[in-house]
């Protein structure tokens, strides 16, 4: 069977297309959303704006690429942590170091969406927000399988398993949404909230 090899013409697309991507973001970082135009990305990129206009639509489509295919690289990455674990509580250790490494390591990505979501008047993340919806609900999901497992092996006690799994996913979220105006007071790792969440779960041995 033969392999499917990009040719020079697709990897150069794909190298350009990454590095548009990558000047967007650092604009929109630096400037907010509404207060870039395509012109300045561009410029950023060392590309025309008819160039950009091949590979977007407009700059609500390239914020859209932005985010979506930021959103592939965590889902990914953390379906595949979830799925490492030796056992039950080897796996949500997993996720949670995943989960902690994506966020610090994506800090201008992650900021960009949440002040951009904030904005009633941004129409682009009507339909966005769907699709990241629908990934967030799998993540979900594959964590309640996990949390499933280990009440029937009795290392949890008897809750619903979904519940607990968001439960597990608010308290990540909340403490590393405080991690981005409080950086330095409050420092955590996956060990800590280890402790946090499962010490009111764990079955007493």
């Amino acid at each position: 069977m033969k392999e499917n090899k990009q040719t020079r013409k697709e990897r150069e697309f794909l190298m350009h297309r990454q590095e548009i991507v990558d000047a967007a973001l650092e604009l929109f970082s630096e400037k907010g959303f509404h207060n870039v135009t395509m012109h300045e990305i561009a410029r950023a990129s060392e590309f025309s704006v008819g160039t950009l206009y091949k590979f977007f639509n407009n700059k609500e489509d390239l914020y859209r690429a932005l985010i979506l295919e930021k959103s592939d690289e965590f889902h990914f990455s953390m379906m595949e942590a979830i799925e490492s674990g030796r056992d039950e509580i080897d796996s949500i250790k997993a996720y949670l170091e995943e989960r902690i490494r994506l966020f610090n390591e994506n800090l201008k990505s992650i900021r960009l969406y949440m002040a951009q979501s904030r904005g009633a008047s941004f129409n682009v993340l009507a339909g966005l927000d769907e699709e990241l919806k629908v990934k967030y609900e799998e993540i979900i999901a594959r964590l309640a399988d996990v949390l499933k497992r280990g009440i029937r092996n009795r290392l949890f006690k008897k809750f619903d398993p979904y519940l607990l799994a968001a439960s597990l996913d608010g308290m990540i979220h909340a403490i590393l949404f405080q991690h981005l105006d409080h950086a330095d007071e409050h420092p955590f790792d996956a060990d800590m909230l280890m402790r946090i969440f499962f010490e009111s779960v764990m079955e007493d041995s």
